[in-house]
């Protein structure tokens, strides 16, 4: 007994002497919520000696994180205010978007903010920004943060550095938007935290996908340590897949090439590093993945195509996803049709217009139709011309024809005007009209002026409103006496009516 006394003394010495230095490094990597509230409300000149020291336990280096410089959003161009002004139905709009994000509550704010996102709208970043800073809601820091994703605006740097240096004490959902924010904006200063980060199950995919944004060949280095470890989960090898990919990791090419090889790996990882292999862009990539896409599996083929997509020289890649178009399985014709619009490869154009014609799959046809419009030949554009023009063609594929050609603005666009002008009398084609209305109503040409003016005369509801759509985004002179008709009619459908006086600045009386 009292020999054994002095060893358990000195354990319980030794235990006692880990458990402070443990103590120690925990509290050093912590940044307290009170300190964080401090730094926001700091100067710029201020935040640019802010730093915030990593312990040993914390980094993968002992240098400094060194946060961001506080800063105001970027000037938005006039030309892009100019478009958002544009989308106003009334002068009022405008205000009464400010006067939401300056009083209304939580819920009306993200629905307003993530309006503006949708609809392009770029003329609110100040008082977003501003109220980024005070604000108490995750939801609505979450929508800021996504609003200058958007922009790629690093006004926010700072904070979203702030956060993922400490993120135990924040919703996961702002932390996850924190990553794809310095992700967007390409926050180098964001790498080191993020490295940090990967130890934690919790954030690990999260992580990962930032690191593919924002790290270089030194971080690929790190990641390669995790292809070996037995620790990881089946879905956290796929993302590891994806992101050294992602990061041209060429370090671990002939590692990949392995995984790829070995049929008793897990599919989706083979998948992932068949299209790791093809982002990295190297030319000896292509006939590795050209025999893989002689395989059973339709889902390892279309991560092939995938892979091959990157390789738009190579005559043998250009070859194969030829092959793809006319895959057994929907998937891998689906995939091929895409990298046919990646790498406009228009030798596809008559294996196209067979899918349009043929495909057993909706979803293939809509594909078709919109490639053929990208690649612009000639026959491409007659074929997509005639499913306007000819009778025996149906509705359906009209509308599909006419949607990819008005997009594309290459061909068709007055055989579309003739096709709308068929259909505004024509109750038995309403469904056409209100589409045709619908894509038309997108775009501001001056040769939608008369179609414009013509769905304003119609006396459907439906019809009218679609015009009013129209007239909003070309604010066509020839139907301005129209719409002031429609706001003096007393007999016009209310909220027609109410629009019309809305457009034209007219206050109710």
């Amino acid at each position: 007994m009292k020999k054994t006394f002095p060893a358990f003394v000195a354990v319980a010495c030794m235990f006692f002497n880990t458990f402070s230095l443990y103590s120690q490094e925990e509290e050093a990597a912590v940044i307290p919520l009170d300190e964080q509230n401090e730094y926001n409300e700091k100067t710029d000149e201020d935040a640019k000696s802010s730093t915030i020291e990593e312990s040993e336990e914390t980094s993968k280096d002992e240098t400094p994180v060194k946060i961001p410089a506080k800063k105001r959003p970027k000037a938005v161009s006039s030309e892009k205010l100019e478009v958002s002004a544009k989308k106003d139905e009334s002068a009022e709009d405008s205000e009464k978007k400010a006067n939401t994000l300056r009083y209304g509550i939580g819920s009306e704010i993200t629905e307003l903010i993530d309006k503006l996102i949708k609809e392009e709208d770029y003329r609110f970043s100040d008082e977003i920004y501003d109220l980024f800073y005070i604000s108490k809601s995750n939801s609505v820091k979450q929508s800021a943060l996504n609003y200058f994703k958007k922009l790629e605006d690093p006004c926010l740097e700072d904070y979203a550095v702030t956060i993922l240096i400490d993120p135990y004490d924040t919703k996961f959902e702002l932390v996850k938007a924190c990553f794809e924010y310095v992700s967007a904006v390409k926050c180098m200063e964001a790498v080191k935290p993020v490295i940090h980060l990967l130890d934690d199950d919790k954030y690990f995919n999260d992580a990962l996908l930032a690191l593919g944004d924002i790290g270089g060949s030194d971080q690929a280095v790190v990641l390669t340590e995790y292809l070996d470890r037995d620790d990881l989960t089946t879905v956290q090898r796929q993302s590891l897949m994806r992101t050294l990919g992602k990061m041209h990791a060429v370090e671990t090419w002939d590692k990949l090439v392995e995984i790829l090889d070995d049929e008793d790996e897990n599919a989706f990882v083979r998948m992932y590093a068949a299209e790791a292999l093809g982002l990295m862009g190297l030319d000896k990539s292509v006939p590795v993945l050209s025999r893989h896409f002689e395989e059973n599996d339709p889902n390892l083929r279309q991560y092939v195509i995938r892979g091959l997509k990157n390789f738009e020289k190579s005559e043998e890649a250009r070859a194969i996803i030829l092959e793809g178009v006319r895959d057994e399985h929907w998937k891998v014709r689906q995939e091929s049709i895409l990298a046919v619009q990646a790498m406009l490869i228009k030798d596809a154009v008559p294996y196209l217009i067979y899918r349009a014609k043929n495909d057993s799959e909706k979803l293939i046809k809509d594909e078709s139709y919109k490639t053929l419009a990208m690649l612009h030949t000639k026959e491409a554009d007659d074929f997509l011309i005639a499913q306007i023009t000819e009778k025996k063609v149906p509705d359906s594929a009209r509308q599909k024809a006419a949607e990819v050609l008005l997009k594309n603005g290459n061909a068709g666009e007055n055989e579309i005007i003739e096709l709308a002008k068929t259909t505004i009398t024509d109750d038995k084609r309403k469904p056409l009209r209100y589409a045709l209305g619908k894509e038309i109503a997108k775009y501001d040409r001056s040769s939608f002026s008369e179609i414009c003016t013509m769905y304003l005369q119609s006396s459907d509801t439906q019809t009218i409103s679609l015009g009013l759509d129209m007239y909003k985004t070309g604010r066509y002179s020839a139907a301005t006496e129209i719409v002031k008709t429609i706001a003096s009619d007393k007999k016009a459908n209310t909220s027609n009516r109410a629009r019309a006086k809305n457009m034209l600045g007219i206050e109710d009386e």
